[in-house]
This record gives structure tokens, C-alpha cells and sequence, in this order.
């Protein structure tokens, strides 16, 4: 751990600046997707998506459920039961000059592949269990979150400004997931769910 001997923000900045200490920059993200929503009712759709840059991305946490016991006189202990996935997934992509085709097309194909308009068709295995999102962040790659059983849930209104032509235009996207695993350069440093252990078959 590189910051073990650093005491304050001073000593933290010194020698180069904050990011000479190895700290990491949180612009250095890019996303790769699995779709793999398949459906018996004729409207599924796959893809797959490597090293898109998007325009921001939200990574959720998780809280652990707890139980206070009762019935005792003084302290109470927390019992922790529970590990809940929070489903604070969010990704803004960018709106491409050619929409056909592009990942406004795609986020759009890829719901009607979970649930058709006309209501719902396919079962969650065959449409959600393999479809899959991995958001990477550092100059390297150095952290890597992977969501399992993932497929879009909202896609926000998309505001039109007389006065934007300085920046792209976007659309954001809630996806949700089942639960999701944390990696660094390749190994498993945080939550443990594996692609089938917690979740389930």
C-alpha cells in the first residue's frame, strides 16, 4: 500500500504531485459487454462489445442486511444475515451521428430481447443469466468490476439545449444486475460472487 507512509495532505502532494504517489485517475475507464439475451419468442439479441469508451459510469457498492437481537438488557449485538447488491448501476454513452447501428440502437434491441413490448416473453435464464457488463478504470486496466445477469432497466429522458455545442450529446442507462465481482489485474480482490456460486443456477 503506497500510502502507508504518507501522514497528510502535504506529504501526499509533495514530490511531482498527488498522482506520483500512486493514486489513480478516475477518467480511465472504458466498458466491454456480453449480450446474450436469447429468447424462445423470436426476439432475442447478441453482441458483443469490447473497449467502449463512454462518457461517465456509476459503479454501485453493496450493504450487508443485519438483524438486531432482542429480548436482552444492555448492549444489543448486529448480527450480519445478508450481503445486498445495490442497484446503482449507471453508464452514459455517447449519441452517434448515425444512430442505426450504434449503442442507442443497441440498448434499445437489447430491452425488446428482454422484455418485448407487448409483454413479457422470455424466461430469466435464457434472456438475462448470460449477459454480462465489465467496467475497467487506470492507465492499465488496474481495477475491473463485473456484473453478472445484467440487462436495462431505464433509459432516462434525453434533454435537448439550444446551447450545447460544446459538449457531445448523451443518453444515460440504469442496467440492473444480480451481483457483481471486483478484480484487480486480474485477481479477485473483492465480494466473491463468481459467475454461479451466490447467484445460483
Amino acid at each position: 500500500m503506497t500510502l502507508r507512509d504518507k501522514q497528510n495532505v502535504d506529504s501526499l502532494v509533495a514530490d511531482g504531485g498527488i498522482y506520483s504517489n500512486g493514486l489513480m485517475k478516475h477518467n480511465r475507464f472504458h466498458v466491454n459487454m456480453t449480450i446474450n439475451a436469447a429468447s424462445i419468442s423470436g426476439y432475442g439479441y447478441r453482441d458483443s462489445i469490447a473497449d467502449l469508451p463512454v462518457f461517465a459510469a456509476r459503479v454501485p457498492g453493496w450493504d450487508v442486511g443485519t438483524v438486531m437481537e432482542s429480548g436482552v438488557r444492555g448492549n444489543i449485538k448486529t448480527f450480519p444475515y445478508r450481503k445486498n447488491w445495490t442497484q446503482q448501476l449507471f453508464i452514459t454513452f455517447y449519441m452517434e451521428n448515425k444512430p442505426e447501428g450504434s449503442m442507442y440502437d443497441i440498448i434499445n434491441k437489447w430491452c425488446n430481447a428482454v422484455v418485448h413490448p407487448s409483454g413479457i416473453q422470455p424466461y430469466y435464464d435464457e434472456a438475462v443469466s448470460n449477459s454480462q457488463i465489465d467496467i475497467f478504470n487506470g492507465d492499465d486496466d488496474q481495477i475491473q468490476w463485473k456484473f453478472y445477469q445484467v440487462y436495462p432497466r431505464v433509459l432516462y429522458p434525453i434533454e435537448l439545449k439550444p446551447v450545447e455545442d460544446f459538449a457531445p450529446m448523451v443518453f444515460s442507462v440504469q442496467f440492473v444486475y444480480r451481483s457483481f465481482d471486483i478484480y484487480s489485474n486480474g485477481r479477485l480482490i473483492g465480494t466473491q460472487s463468481g459467475p454461479s456460486d451466490e447467484q445460483g443456477s
